[in-house]
């Protein structure tokens, strides 16, 4: 009797059997039975019957039913996101060696019709894909991945983190081949070397020669094989990438010397080949490190999203994935874990450490009632949470969603940066052919082979194209790290251009915690306490902050109909009074209520027209607001202050803090022409607000900040977000971009000088190979680590 799964002899008394297709199919151990039933159970049946050899005994399942484990829709929905755009993932790549290896993998991808968005983060190596899931699977497209030679798998920050060290075992075992093997080669090479100045016999020479080949055969077809399968790579895609002239000089060398060892005439060169691929391969190793780092600061919110939930509804909590949690779900919540969604306490006293989300260390009590977020550690209590949003739109999910779509996008001068390092490869191999045609004609023969190499290895733009990506990374790592969130990448190079700030006031200047200071009444229909109730009613319909300072005053009362906001200017309904009149309210401003008799207030309360109530309110400014606006003051930024408040409180905010103008009773229209204005006056404009009436003018700034504490349609649209809501993170986000700019400039000086200079010097024969090797890894390694520094702040 024969295993089903791999068809080896079944042991007599084997138990293993397993119904497939209604028939009982025995397996030769518990392995291969393990294989065959996860094979059945995600509907792969069919390979039995198609497949053409026996699977390899107790193996893990074949690459390809791997891969279309991925179609099943409930894999799908865990690992996917759904947009308006389509089907959204984020993909790990394994087997990329320079950006050139993600403008191939983009190309390739973008030329499928179903593919919307293709777009490969080098720093990181991550793919962000956007596709019709109903037109094409994918496995299908990560087939296509697999076929341009790299591995591609969902992300998962625990899995990367294992993929990435298997990683660095790769790279040490190649390292230890070319190291070990170059410095044997070299010793061989010393007794040939002083074999021609005192003499050698030719079978020791040819016996040394045939020695040095067998050792630099594994260093040029096993260390160098990255570098060989990226050339390739590009090459059958009809591209160029840094790899290309790599490869060249290294075959270049090898079979030149395996030529002079068969046929025993010329010179060989095995050590040089040798030690080019170790000092190679070191660069790499370093510049493989360095982005690991980048990789990891970019990661730490995703290593708290939590992956389980205990679940209640039945006799006992059930585990479950805490991505299928929906809004009206109880969870249970033990000391020690991570809360699986954002949430209500409805029962348990604990306390909970929201750092990750807030920056607040300190732990925060957490009773019934009250609201937790997903991805906190509840500390010490037992809490029975209602679930308020699914994992993917809580909070937490909402940041890491925008922080993986920010790594991804391509700033312009990236993009220019790879496009002029596609052209230097092109020039380069032109360049390197018209040296060996120059040299080997007419000035040295002999020294030809060499020159061509120097110029082959010490031009190699590797540098340029790491200079710009790996700066931007460890930029938008440092700010996530300080609680700022780049949700648009291009506002890293128009941050340090800024000329002018437009300041919303309330609840950004100020705390937003209104509270009523003064009360005006021009009633004699209705108290004071009655049109309270009644605009504490209307103000439930808003998510303004003054809303707030009327919430103490809410009581039952009669249906309000027909409500409406009027952005920037108030609400109005329809009112059922007590004598059964259906009454025109409204509340806001003194010109959305049309009051003729204006008391110096911030909201007002008219009746069929008539004014009501005028209501002063008392809101203090954020303690951290006056130095923060001195501190950009110095730095020579005009700051503006516009507000839709036509109170007193606007002349007193004045006073104390050095605004160059104050624009007070502003329209959300009013915001935006004020902005628009100083656009074309050719200012360069940063917007800051947290309100409904703020987001229009978010769209005419070169620059939008919104306060996490704000609306959730301003931190939508806005290009920064504030995660602690705190208003000093605001010149670390300028000053964070200003050293970005700086070390981006650092890097593209460094890669364009080194590149200009050594041009000439290899072409001219000043650059030894070994040194061309030197300098061309030094460059790469330089780029990299000075991008680090922007890690230590």
């Amino acid at each position: 009797m024969l295993c089903f799964h791999c068809h080896e002899p079944v042991p007599d008394g084997s138990q293993f059997l397993l119904t497939i297709e209604g028939q009982a199919q025995p397996f030769c151990c518990p392995g291969c039975q393990a294989v065959a039933q996860t094979i059945v159970e995600q509907g792969l049946t069919d390979y039995y019957k198609f497949r053409t050899a026996p699977a390899s005994k107790a193996g893990l399942v074949p690459d390809e039913l791997k891969l279309q484990n991925y179609d099943s829709a409930d894999v799908l929905t865990d690992i996917t996101q759904h947009t308006a755009a389509g089907t959204q993932i984020e993909l790990s790549l394994s087997g990329m060696s320079c950006a050139a290896c993600a403008w191939l993998i983009e190309k390739q991808l973008s030329a499928e019709s179903a593919i919307h968005k293709a777009s490969v983060n080098s720093s990181t190596a991550r793919l962000q894909l956007v596709w019709d899931a109903d037109r094409l699977k994918l496995s299908a497209i990560l087939k296509k991945i697999q076929a341009l030679g790299y591995q591609a798998t969902p992300f998962i920050a625990d899995n990367e983190e294992q993929q990435e060290q298997a990683e660095l075992r790769q790279f040490l075992k190649r390292l230890a081949v070319s190291g070990i093997m170059s410095m044997q080669v070299m010793m061989l090479a010393v007794g040939l070397y002083f074999g021609e100045y005192t003499g050698i016999e030719a079978q020791f020479e040819g016996f040394l020669r045939w020695i040095c080949l067998l050792l630099a055969t594994p260093v040029v077809f096993y260390a160098g094989k990255p570098f060989t399968q990226s050339a390739w790579r590009a090459v059958k895609a009809g591209q160029l990438n840094m790899d290309v002239p790599v490869t060249l000089a290294v075959f270049y060398t090898f079979f030149a010397s395996v030529y002079a060892t068969v046929f025993k005439t010329g010179e060989v060169y095995f050590e040089s080949v040798t030690m080019f691929i170790f000092l190679l391969q070191l660069g790499k190793f370093f510049e493989f490190r360095a982005r690991a780092r980048a990789r990891a600061a970019t990661g730490n919110l995703l290593k708290v999203m939590p992956v389980s939930a205990r679940l209640l509804g039945g006799d006992e909590p059930q585990i479950v994935s805490a991505k299928r949690l929906q809004p009206g779900d109880r969870i249970l919540v033990q000391a020690g874990e991570t809360i699986a969604a954002d949430g209500l306490v409805r029962s348990g006293i604990s306390s909970a450490d929201e750092s990750m989300m807030t920056g607040e260390y300190k732990a925060v009590a957490k009773r019934p009632g009250d609201t937790v977020l997903a991805g906190s550690l509840n500390h010490d209590g037992l809490l029975e949470i209602e679930v308020s949003q699914a994992l993917p739109s809580s909070r937490l999910g909402q940041i890491i969603a925008l922080q993986q779509q920010t790594l991804n996008q391509k700033p312009q001068i990236i993009e220019k940066t790879t496009r002029l390092a596609q052209f230097f490869i092109q020039r380069l191999l032109i360049i390197a052919t018209l040296t060996f045609i120059v040299w080997y004609f007419w000035i040295d023969q002999e020294r030809a082979f060499w020159v061509t190499l120097s110029v082959l290895v010490a031009t190699c733009p590797c540098a340029l194209t790491l200079a710009t990506p790996t700066a931007i990374t460890c930029a938008l790592a440092r700010l996530n790290r300080q609680g700022i969130l780049i949700k648009n990448q291009q506002v890293l190079e128009a941050l340090p251009k800024l000329t002018t700030l437009f300041l919303d006031k309330t609840g950004t200047l100020t705390q937003g915690r209104f509270s009523i200071a003064r009360k005006v009444s021009f009633s004699d229909q209705w108290s004071e306490t009655e049109l309270l109730a009644l605009i504490a009613r209307l103000e439930t319909y808003s998510e303004h902050p003054i809303a707030s300072a009327f919430a103490p005053y809410l009581t039952p009362g009669d249906p309000l109909s027909q409500v409406q906001l009027h952005v920037g200017e108030g609400l109005s309904a329809l009112w059922t009074s007590p004598d059964g009149q259906q009454r025109q309210l409204q509340v806001g401003s003194a010109a959305f209520c049309r009051c003729t008799t204006v008391e110096a207030a911030q909201v007002y309360c008219s009746i069929d027209g008539k004014l009501q109530l005028a209501v002063e309110l008392d809101d203090k400014l954020r303690p951290e607001t006056a130095a923060t606006l001195v501190a950009l003051h110095q730095q020579q930024l005009k700051l503006v202050l516009l507000t839709g408040d036509s109170s007193s409180q606007v002349e007193q905010l004045a006073s104390q803090l050095p605004f160059d103008r104050v624009e007070k009773s502003c329209s959300p229209e009013r915001k935006v022409e004020l902005v628009q204005q100083a656009v074309q006056q050719g200012e360069h404009v940063l917007m800051l607000g947290d309100g409904i009436n703020d987001s229009p003018s978010f769209h005419a700034a070169h620059v939008s900040v919104a306060l996490d504490s704000g609306t959730d349609l301003s931190k939508n649209q806005a290009d920064v977000v504030l995660l602690h809501s705190d208003l000093r993170q605001l010149p670390q986000l300028l000053s964070g971009a200003v050293l970005a700019q700086r070390v981006i400039k650092q890097n593209l000086w460094w890669a364009m000088g080194y590149n200009l200079l050594i041009v000439p010097l290899a072409v001219c024969g000043f650059v030894s190979p070994l040194v061309a090797v030197i300098g061309m890894s030094f460059s790469s390694v330089l780029v990299v680590s000075n991008s680090l520094r922007l890690l230590k702040a």
